[in-house]
């Protein structure tokens, strides 16, 4: 028989179960707020990229200055057909972008496709 802690236990429900509230409507200021934590965001990422960039600088003159004094390294064959630095940079950038694109077309059709939002016009 269970007990009258196990009968209120079963009478409880947990929040996963509740029903879920209407979604709140953002307001100008939540939107501005979003909207200055990603400049802010943005902007540290910029100063992380060029604090890199400096580091990286220094490290590639002092190498430059030990050159000289380095062995020739070995030729490696086939190394003109591999793709410049740049060209996979370009190319990692490029399918990241239709990467992007992709998913934002299959968000927004998933959108679509709940119940309660209105399809948007292209």
């Amino acid at each position: 028989m269970p007990t009258e802690s196990a009968k209120g236990a079963s009478k409880k429900t947990t929040a996963a179960q509740e029903p879920t509230a209407e979604p709140k409507q953002e307001s100008k200021a939540e939107t501005k707020e979003e909207s200055k934590v990603q400049q802010e965001l943005l902007a540290a990422m910029k100063r992380s990229q060029e604090a890199t960039l400096k580091v990286v600088s220094a490290w590639s003159e002092s190498v430059k200055k030990l050159a000289p004094t380095l062995p020739d390294m070995p030729k490696l064959p086939h190394l003109d057909s591999l793709p410049t630095p740049g060209e996979l940079s370009d190319q990692f950038f490029a399918f990241a972008k239709e990467l992007m694109v992709a998913e934002q077309e299959f968000v927004q059709k998933l959108i679509d496709v709940l119940p309660g939002h209105e399809k948007r016009a292209d």
